[in-house]
């Protein structure tokens, strides 16, 4: 995929992780433009989730050749300090289930990441996450008093409070019942275009929605002298805008 080096907003080459004895998940290639999306599409255990935690930089490595990790500008190596690459501005990731602080409100979950960056939530931005994601009149309440749907939409919003340049999404609706589903992804492309973020969402279920006709990350196992990799790659392939 081509794309202008101003706007690459991540950039991996070689990154990769033994899961478990002889098996590797492995990502060959992704790049990724401000405002483009790619799904991680293939089947339970083949180690979706292990590629945006390799992507989050939150796992150790493997050593391989000619290894390549730039987020948004930043070279990421076990030695880069967090903040300088997954700070709120730079990095946003929704869970499969949302790790809302159970004592605090709904808005000061919202707030937390910056908070905690000592950075300051642009108010007219967040007003809007809020109410675009209906939680307007709930901010007082605390995630026990919230609904299923209403705690993942709070996560989304959190994600993206700090307007990151790259939003990592993991299994994002599959908790949801199928009312909520359409919605929250509804929501989730609309604020992330918004935000002009690049999307990397890993699904098995994104064949109907808003993403069926998101571009995939090319997926195959290699059995190479008894290991195993599990390896995605977007070598060749265009991103789509996230609208």
């Amino acid at each position: 995929m081509s794309s202008d080096a101003r706007d690459t907003v991540l950039s991996i080459r070689n990154l990769g992780i033994e899961r478990a004895p002889g098996f590797f998940v492995v990502i060959e290639e992704l790049e990724l433009s401000a405002g483009e999306t790619i799904v991680l599409d293939a089947v339970s255990g083949a180690g979706k989730s292990t590629a945006l935690g390799l992507i989050a930089g939150a796992l150790p490595l493997t050593d391989l050749p000619d290894m390549l990790h730039v987020i948004d500008g930043v070279t990421v190596t076990p030695e880069t300090p967090r903040a300088e690459f997954a700070g709120p501005d730079k990095l946003g990731f929704v869970l499969q289930t949302n790790t809302l602080v159970p004592y605090l409100s709904l808005q000061e979950n919202i707030e937390l990441p910056m908070r905690i960056a000592g950075q300051v939530p642009n108010a007219e931005w967040q007003d809007h996450l809020i109410r675009a994601m209906g939680l307007r009149d709930l901010t007082a309440r605390k995630p026990g008093q919230l609904s299923v749907g209403q705690r993942q939409r709070a996560s989304v919003a959190r994600a993206l409070l700090g307007q990151p340049a790259l939003l990592l999404l993991d299994e994002p609706v599959s908790a949801l019942d199928p009312a909520n589903v359409a919605e929250v992804e509804g929501l989730i492309v609309h604020l992330a275009a918004e935000a002009g973020s690049a999307v990397v969402l890993a699904s098995h279920q994104a064949q109907t929605g808003e993403f069926a006709d998101t571009p995939r990350a090319d997926h195959r196992i290699l059995d190479h002298q008894g290991q195993s990799y599990s390896i995605f790659s977007t070598a060749g392939r265009a991103a789509a805008r996230v609208a």
